[in-house]
């Protein structure tokens, strides 16, 4: 009987610890919590990258050694995708060819920014994909406000 009620007990303490877990991992991380409060209070939230310190998607592999910034102008956030903004810009390649640049990034609610390039060259109909990368806070992205 004592036995059967030590398990019992035992039982009853491992699913509060397994349902406390679950609700910590709908939570999201505390850097993710900071930007949207930024962005929902209207600061002028800038993200600073440093590619080189992110990870390609594909392979986990260091990024290209690019460093850029932008201000966040327009946000969107999803359950599923976190916070999205994105950059638009027309630029030349290196042979001098006009093209569009498509910069989107999704910050997570796990605190991970991910980056997707692609371009679209003058006279194109389809973007070509330039990488994605998965970005540490604050290592290879940083937000600041």
């Amino acid at each position: 009987m004592q036995l059967s009620r030590s398990l019992s007990i035992l039982f009853y303490l491992l699913l509060a610890a397994s349902v406390s877990t679950m609700a910590k991992a709908d939570e999201p991380s505390p850097k993710y919590a900071e930007v949207l409060s930024a962005l929902h209070s209207g600061k002028n939230v800038k993200v600073i990258l440093d590619l080189n310190r992110c990870t390609t998607v594909d392979g986990g592999k260091p990024g290209p050694s690019v460093q850029g910034g932008l201000v966040i102008r327009a946000f969107r956030v999803t359950p599923r995708n976190g916070i999205s903004f994105a950059d638009a810009h027309q630029t030349v390649d290196s042979l001098g060819h006009p093209v569009t640049e498509y910069i989107r990034h999704s910050l997570s609610r796990e605190g991970k920014l991910t980056v997707r390039a692609s371009k679209v060259a003058a006279g194109a109909t389809e973007a070509v994909n330039q990488g994605e990368f998965v970005c540490e806070l604050p290592d290879g992205a940083k937000f600041v406000w």
